[in-house]
């Protein structure tokens, strides 16, 4: 059985600490390929600063390896989409050449408590498996008991992340104040330089 790791999430911008949860996640379920679902742009256009969806997408592709890519269903839609649906046809193209994947879906823990609030999501739970990101003094147990999910822990792997604070929200606040060395550790290579091109542009404006 081949398992494919997907982890969605609006990227906006992808950063190191993303990059390196799905190193861990894709080494805990011995997944061949990892693929990112960067959110649609009306969702990520509820954040203060927008990078469009081809740029993230661009830049995801530039900043991992070979093994990782985008998956650019919700990007490329005219309207959002769900979670559900754009993982349902994934899997569909994905079982038409008969190589019987297991799909592990990756989660913060925010998302698990709220899982049951999704759109589909008991189908959603049922026909996927789970990796779970926890952070320090977080249990992944009590928080399937409390959005009444334990029926499923079976269905649920778990790693530890650091708890680091280095986020997508924090690159950006970081760069609209200009403090663009500060993000050099924090990004690859590529994200940094797009970034410093960005916010030049923006301040123009």
């Amino acid at each position: 059985m081949n398992n494919i790791l997907l982890i969605p999430g609006s990227f906006n911008p992808i950063t190191n600490a993303h990059i390196n949860m799905a190193k861990v996640a894709q080494k805990k379920v011995n997944a061949e390929k990892v693929y990112f679902i960067p959110a649609h742009d009306t969702y990520v256009a509820q954040k203060k600063t927008l990078i469009p969806g081809k740029s993230r997408c661009r830049l995801i592709e530039e900043a991992t390896p070979d093994n990782m890519t985008y998956i650019s269903y919700e990007v490329d839609s005219f309207l959002p989409q769900k979670t559900y649906d754009t993982i349902t046809k994934f899997r569909k193209y994905h079982d038409e050449d008969y190589k019987f994947y297991n799909f592990y879906v990756c989660l913060g823990m925010d998302n698990i408590k709220t899982l049951t609030t999704w759109y589909n999501w008991q189908p959603f739970v049922e026909e996927n498996m789970f990796v779970a990101c926890v952070r320090e003094n977080q249990n992944l147990e009590e928080v399937l008991a409390d959005a009444r999910l334990t029926q499923y822990k079976d269905r649920f792997t778990e790693i530890m992340i650091s708890e680091n604070h280095i986020s997508s929200s924090l690159v950006r606040n970081l760069c609209e104040q200009g403090k663009f060395n500060e993000i050099r550790s924090i990004v690859p290579q590529n994200v940094y330089e797009y970034l410093r091109r960005f916010y030049e542009a923006l301040n123009r404006i």
